[in-house]
């Protein structure tokens, strides 16, 4: 007869357990949440204290029957034992709730070994109404957004879409990242290396220009800066018949420590930068990994702790065995000090970092029990717990100052003295660093060549899903739990935001969402007030406030800001639709601003723009016809300023081309990547560039230079650098065409092939 019933969520879970259990207890699983707010109703009684109205999930109906019946004929205990944080503690009330349970006891384990089950079942307690509060704070407040600006929504944008409190922010996150690389002004710089040796010596190195002769080595005014090529040529000229000697050498010993284990971020950051793997892909795997895994003979073994943490704590058992492994594998040296574990405010302490539960459950030990993806993850979370014990990797750096003439050059070296962690982590990041000579104060060296590289500013990237969850992470949005489900919605649940090439950009109807938020809900869509009301929602959860109270301050303002938004965009007019005369007209956004369509879109795609105080924009007539259909012409607005098109749009899409864009300008020179075309000079919006005349056959294109000719990029050719093996390109200089790798300066290879380097072999360099 068993002692008692466990429930938990998942039957892989139950598996696992069963295992080291036997016939002890009787384990079922309950499936996930057995009960939810109700689809489609609020399901939330805000005249009474924002009561929760709960139905049982639809396809959950059979597993509480069955659970009924189980507990019916237990005789012993009934043990909840789901997962232990908020969800997992609501889904343990839940269950009380449905199956009717007087005196449930509640166990919590945070890896599921024999040794940690059986310390969670001599150590039961109560359910932590604390913890289910704050859940239940969190999904009362997210249903009150949903359907108070789901509807306000349909009727302005889109039927269909949605508004979330955390997604909100994320979104508009991606959108003002996206307004600033297209209001980024790129500027210009110029870098010049030189490529030096010892005195008849066949390695070289590289030294970068710093500062003027006689400028302090430190200050706001010691770099300096090389803006145009006219002031590159100029230096160049200087520096070439320039003499160049050692007037100071630094050696200094660096320490890099390894990183801390990792949390929920941190590993759903490096499986996306690593193993390009998307967030609720991650969190699927480490599931799998932490309920349990069929390991041959040894049956279902949890290989990992819970996934859900934002703790960077080890058990000090765990810090006992992964030391005796570091010494046994790698030598006593190779562990590392104490490490203190980052703790925030909100941090849950009482949970442990992500990491193996038995390291010495080798990654390849265990790989043929794994499918790939499970093996890449477990290897991953294995590597960063070792690494995060042993100790720091030892550098040996040297940095030299150069005289050359009137001009202070700068080379950095450094060589790896001690490997440390680095035994069991990559170490990517160092691949460039340059070994140096051994030098000495004032001596001379030999000059082989100038190497000047152009620049431009980059405008900051879009987002990646890993640094758009970093970026909720600093800024206090979200909890572990959350960041992959944000992530989703944003893109695939709402189809607000497109993955192109593994970054982030928002879509159209993306831009029209955030538009309203921003202009009629600011505070929903604002991060600081999202973060403050995260960090009350962990008040609830730690008991230091009452749930009700935080959802009642929410709602509050979020009805005066929908009443206001409706009245400011009311959406039904009276009048007629123009266009089919069977819908009526219905006040609307997009990303442009806000319009009239038809009611009977997308049948009928009747829109007319409207003006910032709502009023019919109306184009204006110009008495030239159209020369497709005849119809007039007339001066619209549109997303790049002014145009005049045809007053029949949308049947008739025509539009006039600028005479200052539709003109070309013949320059003379022939198309460089066709051959047969000649480049004429257009302007575009970012200003004049050269094309070739035969477009679209050939799309060459490139920018005005100041002598009014094509202003060629490098070109890329189909050869690999034999350093990183990124592609090389050829760029021409002021010595002619040499060859260089793409990645330039962070990798220095190859040397140049056109009379710049001047003989000898160049190392790999940090500059």
């Amino acid at each position: 007869m068993p002692e008692g019933l466990i429930i938990v969520e998942s039957p892989a879970k139950a598996r696992t357990l069963k295992r080291f259990l036997g016939d002890r207890f009787d384990v079922r699983a309950s499936m996930g949440h057995v009960r939810d707010l109700p689809e489609k109703e609020l399901g939330v009684d805000v005249e009474k204290g924002f009561k929760p109205h709960y139905q049982v999930v639809d396809d959950r109906q059979k597993t509480i029957t069955e659970l009924r019946a189980a507990v019916k004929n237990d005789s012993g205990d009934v043990i909840l034992a789901s997962d232990p944080d908020r969800e997992g503690e609501a889904i343990a009330w839940h269950l009380a709730e449905v199956l009717h349970l007087r005196s449930p006891k509640r166990i919590e384990f945070h890896e599921i070994t024999a040794d940690a089950v059986r310390r969670a079942l001599e150590a039961p307690r109560e359910i932590d109404m604390r913890l289910v509060n704050a859940q239940q704070a969190r999904r009362v407040v997210d249903r009150l957004v949903g359907f108070g600006l789901s509807p306000f929504l349909w009727s302005k944008v889109q039927k269909g879409i949605g508004a979330g409190r955390v997604s909100s922010v994320a979104l508009r996150l991606v959108v003002d990242r996206e307004e600033e690389i297209r209001k980024f002004v790129p500027v210009e710089s110029w870098t010049i290396d030189a490529e030096l040796s010892k005195q008849a010596a066949a390695e070289h190195f590289l030294a970068r220009l710093n500062r003027a002769a006689g400028t302090p080595a430190a200050g706001e005014d010691a770099k300096l800066e090389v803006h145009t090529q006219a002031e590159a040529d100029e230096l160049l000229r200087k520096l070439e018949g320039a003499t160049y000697r050692v007037i100071g050498v630094e050696k200094k010993r660096r320490t890099k420590s390894s990183y801390l284990p990792y949390i929920t971020s941190t590993m759903q950051q490096d499986a996306s930068s690593r193993l390009r793997f998307r967030p609720r892909n991650t969190m699927r795997v480490a599931q799998q990994l932490y309920e349990g895994i069929e390991l041959g003979a040894e049956g279902a073994t949890g290989l990992i702790t819970y996934m859900r943490t934002d703790s960077t704590r080890i058990s000090d058992e765990a810090e006992r065995r992964v030391k005796a492994w570091i010494a046994d594998k790698h030598g006593s040296k190779y562990i590392g000090g104490p490490r203190a574990a980052k703790s925030a405010p909100g941090v849950q302490d009482a949970h442990e970092a992500i990491r193996p539960t038995d390291v010495n459950r080798t990654p390849e030990s265990i790989r043929q029990h794994l499918t790939p993806e499970q093996f890449k993850l477990y290897d991953l979370i294995w590597r960063r717990f070792v690494a995060s014990r042993m100790a720091p990797a030892v550098y040996d750096q040297t940095q030299a100052e150069i005289e050359g003439g009137e001009h202070i050059f700068r080379a950095t070296g450094s060589v790896l003295a001690f490997d440390g962690f680095y035994a069991v982590w990559s170490r990517d990041e160092e691949n460039g660093a340059q070994e140096l000579p051994a030098l000495a104060d004032g001596e001379a060296l030999d000059f082989h060549g100038l190497k000047p590289e152009q620049h431009f500013s980059q405008p900051p990237p879009r987002y990646t899903e890993a640094t758009l969850i970093k970026e909720l992470e600093q800024r206090g949005i979200g909890r572990p739990s959350t960041y992959a489900p944000i992530v989703e919605t944003i893109t695939k649940d709402h189809g607000y935001v497109e993955i192109k090439d593994r970054r982030l950009h928002p879509t159209q109807i993306g831009e029209a969402v955030n538009t309203i938020m921003v202009d009629r809900f600011k505070v929903i869509s604002d991060d600081e007030y999202t973060a403050t009301l995260e960090k009350r929602l962990d008040q609830v959860e730690s008991g230091s406030e009452d749930w009700v109270p935080v959802v009642s301050g929410f709602y509050g303002p979020l009805q005066k800001m929908l009443t206001a938004a409706q009245e400011a965009m009311p959406a039904d007019t009276d009048e007629v639709c123009p266009e089919c005369h069977e819908g009526h007209l219905v006040r609307k956004a997009s990303r442009f601003g806000p319009f009239m369509g038809c009611s009977r879109y997308p049948k009928c795609k009747f829109r007319r723009a409207l003006n910032v105080n709502g009023e019919a924009a109306q184009p204006k007539l110009l008495e030239e016809p159209c020369p497709v259909c005849g119809r007039p012409l007339q001066l619209r607005t549109g997303r790049y300023g002014e145009f005049v098109g045809c007053s029949g749009y949308p049947e008739c899409k025509y539009i006039k081309k600028d005479a200052s864009q539709s003109a070309a300008k013949p320059t003379g020179q022939k198309c460089p990547q066709c051959g047969e075309g000649e480049l004429v000079e257009r302007t575009g919006r970012y200003g004049p560039f050269v094309a070739c005349s035969r477009y679209p056959d050939c799309k060459y294109r490139a920018n005005v230079g100041k002598d009014g000719k094509a202003k060629e990029g490098p070109k890329v050719l189909d050869e690999p650098c034999p350093i990183c093996g990124k592609p090389l390109v050829e760029r021409r200089g002021r010595y002619g065409l040499f060859k260089s790798c793409s990645d330039y300066p962070s990798c220095p290879g190859p040397k140049g092939v056109a009379g710049r380097a001047q003989g000898g072999s160049s190392k790999k360099a940090e500059v």
